[in-house]
């Protein structure tokens, strides 16, 4: 039967549901999936570690995409904003920085000063009391032999836009501070003082501060200059990793879990794990409570009763079409919402066929291929060893790793001790290609 204006409103309904944007602390639809792998609450370690460290503190976060890094961080702004010690300002990384070119320490440390001022405004009123970031950077660099003028850059937010958009420029602002970090960093370090004056002569003396910056785990650079962008950022966190802290201030950054490979980051980076689906033995059994977690993620979305409407009135087919999209995901959160939204824009009728949410799965497999030969056999020995099956730890291996992870053909997971494995729907694609490779050999 065709769908009926009220299938249309009721699709409609439930796919804003499943949209995949950040959740706030306290939305019903949060499913707390560290609880079913017996891990410590990420946001409860975070908030306890600024706890225990003021009254500044710096901490690294992160988490392969998709594994919902943006909305810990949100619980984390909630949870602590709960107590009115704390002011909590989060910043996007990617509205200052380009996700595909390197990242210089000075670039960072202009970025996390302008988008700190941007963000305490926002806090405080466009009367903050002091002359914003921008403004006193545009006027710093005015004052020096660097010419602005040249490249049209007449004020802080030329400034700003240039920093984030023109590469020449970028690079010789680079090369003109790189004599003069540390003349850059007390500047920076001087702005965060005023602000938290101004902070605390609003809010109250005791005040803390806490600066979320997220996104820059999404720094990957392109197939041209990965190895460069992986280098530079490896060098914020390793090199550069006290300029990174900020005076009086409690900073977490999001950073790209790669660094967890490179193993020479400054500090240790608390991960975000993917919940898995099955157990780390030769069968990959079913882990039950994984299942149970991913199908309580589904059951928060739908209002009461509209799982029958969805997907069928009779339990077991309502629950075999349910599961096949939890197994397609593979324990990726987004993966799982996405995949869900598509089965709703394919539906001629309700409730869903299995029809529908096979065309849905053979679409999320057809993005991973085709797997060349080299990547097939890397991946067969991921997935008969559980581990990185790397030989060597550099940025070529890393990258290659890390791309992987980021496109899901790879997962990371955590119970007890931490392991890998590719994903279901790529696992007979990779036996035909080494089939092949054998045959033709």
């Amino acid at each position: 039967m065709p769908l009926t204006p009220s299938d249309q409103r009721f699709l409609k309904a439930i796919y804003a549901r499943f949209s995949d944007a950040p959740l706030q602390l306290g939305d019903k639809r949060y499913e707390p999936l560290h609880e079913v792998l017996g891990e410590a609450d990420p946001v409860m370690l975070m908030a306890r570690h600024i706890s225990f460290n003021e009254p500044e503190s710096i901490q690294l976060f992160s988490g392969f995409s998709g594994s919902g890094k943006t909305t810990e961080l949100l619980r984390l702004k909630g949870q602590l904003e709960k107590d009115k010690t704390y002011v909590v300002l989060y910043a996007d990384a990617l509205e200052y920085v380009n996700p595909a070119e390197p990242v210089d320490i000075s670039d960072l440390l202009m970025v996390l000063a302008g988008s700190f001022s941007e963000q305490l405004e926002k806090v405080l009123g466009s009367d903050i009391g002091y002359e914003p970031f921008w403004t006193r950077a545009h006027n710093f660099l005015t004052g020096t032999e660097l010419s602005l003028q040249e490249v049209g850059i007449k004020t802080g937010v030329d400034l700003k836009l240039q920093i984030k958009t023109a590469s020449s420029f970028r690079g010789k602002l680079q090369q003109f501070l790189a004599t003069r970090i540390g003349e850059l960093k007390a500047q920076v370090d001087h702005f965060f003082e005023d602000g938290i004056k101004a902070i605390r002569a609003k809010r109250g003396e005791n005040t803390q501060l806490v600066f979320i910056f997220d996104s820059l785990e999404q720094i990957r650079g392109n197939y041209q200059n990965w190895e460069s962008v992986i280098r530079s950022v490896d060098q914020l966190f390793s090199v550069h990793i006290d300029r990174l802290r900020i005076p009086y201030t409690h900073v977490v950054y999001a950073v790209p879990p790669w660094l967890k490979f490179l193993a020479r980051a400054g500090l240790p980076v608390t991960m975000l794990p993917t919940v898995h689906l099955w157990n780390n033995d030769r069968g990959r059994s079913d882990f039950v409570a994984g299942w149970d977690a991913f199908r309580r993620l589904i059951d928060r979305r739908l209002p009461s009763g509209d799982a029958g409407r969805l997907f069928g009135a009779e339990p077991a087919k309502r629950d075999a079409l349910r599961d096949r999209l939890i197994a397609a995901a593979a324990g990726h959160v987004r993966d799982l919402l996405r995949m869900v939204r598509e089965a709703l824009t394919r539906a001629v009728s309700l409730p869903l066929t299995a029809r529908e949410v096979d065309a849905v799965i053979n679409a999320a497999r057809r993005d991973f291929l085709p797997i060349a030969l080299d990547d097939a056999r890397w991946l067969a020995n991921i997935s008969g060893q559980r581990n990185t099956a790397l030989d060597t730890v550099d940025e070529r291996s890393v990258e290659r790793l890390s791309r992987f992870l980021d496109t899901h053909v790879v997962l990371y997971f955590v119970n007890g001790d931490a392991w890998y494995d590719t994903h279901p729907l790529i696992r007979e694609e990779v036996d035909k290609v080494l089939r092949a490779a054998t045959a033709d050999s």
